[in-house]
């Protein structure tokens, strides 16, 4: 039986998400203006969720929703299961560490994969994060085993506001022929791609599952295998430095270098019978290609998210100088 089902948010996780709803079911994207990568014959709908009619679908998959007053907007009574886009930043170690307040308390550290039963931060307005866990804690109230919580990683994929990969394949493009890498290129932070995000929730749908459940790329590549997935992606030969910690001026400091590991668990989604997640190498090449067809004139304003970095992404004076002083 085809499925009504209401996507909301048009960035790389819509866009994955309407390329694999489209098919067998009746699928509207719902977004504050028109994406740029709605094909002929999809479904669009200018739709800001706390002004209009609570929507009525099977399935309602919303994937920005931030805090609380987010599922207010949702009617239990008009949906039959609402999936949401929650973060795996809303984990924190046996410390009391998180990725939200790392720069002022390290970084967190765990012996093992990140299994969805970990402690996570408190619900509350101060960070990301906290308000994440509010909007899961009153999604969970409203709609008790109808709702299905996703907590990916670090995302990648066509048409993201926030592509990591854009480190790499600008230096490419401009280029640059040695690549430093922070903490000898070791750092080990999950990354999950859009497509696999689409297909889990697709399954998890399909199975009428409800719960939390992480979302990860097959494996957790380090900083090194990444820019290397990226490169020969892109055909580029280049040299890698791996350096100890961070030198001066942050050289080799990449979007996923931190002092250690961060990995999620994906076992809780794989048993429930879903095979979907590829690696990291095989899964890139969406970000990558769709990067190198559309690099942004100002990538400041295209990819806000990356232009807030604490740190310059492309210092390339300090790597120069960096590279004269070995």
């Amino acid at each position: 039986m085809t499925r009504s089902v209401s996507i909301i948010g048009a960035g790389q996780i819509g866009a994955a998400l309407e390329d694999r709803f489209g098919k067998p079911d009746d699928v509207v994207v719902l977004s504050r203006s028109p994406p740029a990568w709605i094909q002929p014959g999809a479904r669009n709908r200018i739709y800001d969720k706390s002004v209009d009619t609570p929507l009525s679908a099977d399935i309602v998959i919303d994937t920005v929703a931030f805090d609380a007053a987010d599922i207010a907007c949702h009617d239990p009574d008009r949906i039959g299961r609402l999936i949401l886009i929650s973060s795996a930043s809303v984990y924190r170690d046996a410390e009391g560490r998180t990725l939200d307040e790392a720069t002022e308390t390290s970084f967190p550290q765990f012996l093992t994969p990140i299994e969805e039963t970990f402690p996570t931060v408190d619900a509350g307005p101060q960070t990301y994060s906290t308000r994440k866990i509010r909007m899961e804690e009153s999604a969970i109230d409203r709609f008790g085993d109808r709702v299905t919580i996703l907590r990916p990683c670090a995302l990648h994929g066509s048409w993201s506001r926030h592509p990591r990969e854009w480190w790499m394949v600008k230096r490419l493009l401009d280029g640059r022929t040695r690549i430093p890498l922070a903490y000898n290129g070791a750092s080990r932070f999950q990354t999950t791609s859009a497509i696999a995000m689409a297909d889990v929730t697709w399954h998890l749908a399909d199975e009428q599952l409800g719960g939390i459940f992480n979302v990860a790329d097959w494996g957790c590549p380090d900083v090194l295998e990444i820019v290397r997935s990226i490169a020969g992606e892109m055909g580029r030969e280049v040299g890698y430095y791996p350096v100890a910690g961070f030198p001066e001026r942050y050289v080799g400091r990449t979007p996923w270098s931190i002092p250690g590991t961060f990995e999620l668990s994906d076992s809780k989604a794989w048993s429930t019978g879903f095979r979907g997640a590829d690696p990291y190498f095989i899964d890139c090449r969406h970000a990558v290609r769709w990067l190198v067809a559309n690099p942004p004139a100002d990538w400041r304003s295209a990819f806000p998210q990356l232009a807030a970095y604490p740190w310059d992404l492309f210092d390339y004076e300090a790597e120069d100088a960096y590279f004269a002083s070995l």
